[in-house]
């Protein structure tokens, strides 16, 4: 999932991502401010959404991340944030970070979560799965959107996992336009558009699954 502002389009050169092994607040807080206004995420809080709950939902997913098999990545001038998670990992575990982030959502919120993938239809590999990871949120700072942090970012991790034989099966993109900005520049297709239950006929999708094309 990526902030809706950001272009994928490179702009300037950008150094290479480093990789986050110790969680700090910089992190959550370019996450929170980057998806204040982010349709996936609002479906998913609903009226708490604002930037104080959102930076306690993103601490809660950096740290869980970091110890439960994910990978989290910055820009080298901490303008861009990429959480990765690992998909291989067992659905009962849990550790505190976890419990915090279901805390934020709050039970009507974890169903709306999981709704949501159960909703993409995504069908995937299970003999893969231990060597997937879904890129899962990608934020830049709004002084920095624009500025092609994004595709920079985006296309380089992507290359990482490709070398450590990991698969990128699928992205989860916010809105149609992050989508079409995925599908030509990072070589993903359309796969489904999920609404909301009692959506009416003109609405925006609360997200659009994308799959890779390979």
């Amino acid at each position: 999932m990526q902030n809706t502002s950001e272009q994928l389009s490179s702009k300037v050169i950008h150094g290479e991502p480093i990789i986050i092994t110790t969680p700090e607040p910089w992190q959550w807080d370019i996450l929170a401010k980057a998806f204040l206004n982010d349709p996936t995420l609002n479906f998913w809080l609903g009226e708490k959404t604002n930037e104080e709950s959102l930076s306690k939902y993103f601490e809660a997913i950096v740290r869980d991340t970091l110890i439960s098999g994910g990978t989290v990545f910055a820009s080298p001038d901490q303008k861009a944030v990429f959480v990765w998670t690992w998909l291989g990992r067992d659905a009962d575990d849990t550790n505190e970070f976890k419990e915090n982030w279901y805390d934020v959502l709050d039970p009507e919120g974890v169903k709306r979560y999981y709704w949501l993938y159960e909703a993409g239809d995504l069908e995937l590999d299970t003999d893969k799965i231990k060597k997937s990871m879904e890129p899962a949120y990608l934020a830049v700072h709004p002084d920095a959107q624009g500025k092609g942090y994004g595709g920079h970012i985006f296309k380089w991790i992507l290359d990482y996992f490709d070398e450590k034989g990991y698969e990128t099966p699928f992205i989860l993109a916010s809105t149609r336009r992050s989508a079409k900005l995925y599908c030509p520049l990072l070589g993903f297709h359309h796969h489904k558009e999920v609404f909301a239950e009692g959506s009416g006929p003109e609405s925006e999708p609360v997200a659009v699954y994308l799959k890779r094309n390979r």
